[in-house]
């Protein structure tokens, strides 16, 4: 599916006239919702045969042009916008995977648009409002505060909110007492706390302009290779909004699923993700992990992450026994090798990387000594010096008598 390209004028001017038009009375939750509903649609999207991918939501920002999040539309053939028993085709027009901001249009289209709020003035405390599709129950609304400006340099690069989300929400409105879009809701943490995040609508004027830079820049890129790199755009340092995207796959049965690692702030030398499920100093070292949303990669990590030496070179070798910070506290004893350098590709840039092998045993244990029978394990990790971390992991054990865990979770793009 191509994206059309067109001026981006008309909308930005709508979006500019209704910024114009003044600040409204603050609404009451019942008058708020009726005013907006209309504005908000759910997205469905397909794969080549016809069969349902994923849902999610969408808000009209100007006369036939909607915004949702870009990971919606991963992966789909074709996709619609509906409310209610309305349905209508429609077509990418400006994609921003940066900012995971995707413009859509649909012809003939007559929803009205939503008024952005100005630039800079949200602010923590205020009470907002998060219109969407969450488990694909269409035009719900739930309440909240902003509850934090996530981001750097002066530039909110992440809203954080306590109105409630879940999936089906992406895509959404984040709206203030008076019915102007604040941002688009993106993501909830996984381990709850009531801990929500969109994307600041101020981003919406900027994205015909990174949408064409991005095409550009492909465009420039040499036909049928990988691009030849040093991987410096991948390794600038990581800030509020910007996430790691990995596919984590089951090799018993195939089965691929995305992880996100999305960065909600950074602190000094250290770089929060997923709402603080993990910590990690800037050159990549792991300070604390208390969720297995990667699978092995966490569950299995040994202090410090993967790669814990601050320069990794071939024929390096150490001894590793510890108890896994995660959900089943088990003890690892492992013995760890590194080898020779060679490379890997992560979203198109060819990177050096080098392969640490680890090889050894698991224990149940609560921290006060082993079980008496442990199970192999087996992992192999590339990591890249340039990126500072993994960008591919795979990992073999038995549980039990019988089942066997084998996994890989592979870097796929860095999201900015």
């Amino acid at each position: 599916m191509k994206p059309v390209w067109t001026n981006p004028a008309p909308w930005l001017c709508a979006a500019g006239a209704l910024l114009a038009a003044g600040q409204a009375a603050a609404l009451e939750p019942d008058a708020l919702f009726a005013k907006l509903t209309g504005s908000v649609w759910a997205v469905r999207t397909f794969d080549a045969q016809e069969r349902p991918l994923r849902a999610g939501s969408a808000v009209v920002i100007a006369p036939g042009r909607l915004v949702t999040n870009c990971h919606v539309l991963a992966k789909a053939s074709n996709f619609v916008v509906k409310r209610d028993n309305v349905t209508y085709g429609a077509t990418l027009e400006y994609p921003d995977p940066g900012r995971d901001l995707c413009q859509i249009k649909v012809a003939n289209f007559t929803a009205p648009p939503v008024a952005l709020a100005p630039a800079g003035t949200a602010r923590v405390g205020q009470r907002v409002y998060a219109i969407g599709n969450p488990r694909g129950l269409e035009n719900t609304l739930s309440e909240g505060l902003l509850s934090g400006l996530r981001g750097g340099d002066g530039e909110a690069r992440l809203l954080q909110t306590t109105a409630a989300i879940a999936p089906g929400s992406s895509g959404g409105g984040l709206f203030d007492s008076d019915g102007r879009l604040l941002g688009i809701t993106t993501f909830a943490a996984r381990d709850g706390g009531n801990l929500n995040f969109a994307m600041p609508a101020e981003f919406l004027a900027e994205l015909p302009a990174r949408a064409q830079a991005q095409l550009a820049a492909r465009a420039r890129e040499p036909e049928g290779g990988a691009r030849r790199s040093t991987g410096v755009a991948l390794a600038e340092p990581l800030r509020a909004g910007d996430a790691l995207e990995y596919v984590r796959t089951d090799r018993l049965t195939g089965n691929r699923t995305p992880v996100i690692y999305r960065v909600d702030r950074v602190n000094g030398d250290e770089v929060s993700f997923n709402a603080g499920s993990r910590i990690e100093k800037t050159n990549g070292q792991v300070v604390t992990l208390t969720s297995s949303v990667g699978g092995l990669f966490d569950s299995a990590s040994p202090p410090g992450g993967w790669a814990p030496k601050d320069d990794v070179q071939p024929g390096m070798r150490w001894h590793l026994d510890y108890v896994a910070t995660t959900e089943d506290r088990l003890r690892h004893e492992l013995n760890a090798s590194v080898g020779a350098e060679h490379t890997a590709r992560v979203d198109g840039v060819e990177l050096n990387v080098v392969r640490i092998a680890y090889d050894g045993w698991i224990y149940v244990s609560y921290g006060t000594g082993a079980a008496p029978v442990g199970t192999p394990f087996k992992a192999a990790v590339l990591y890249s010096p340039e990126l500072r971390r993994i960008v591919n992991f795979e990992a073999m054990y038995r549980r039990g008598y019988a089942a066997v865990t084998s996994e890989t979770l592979e870097l796929v793009r860095i999201q900015r």
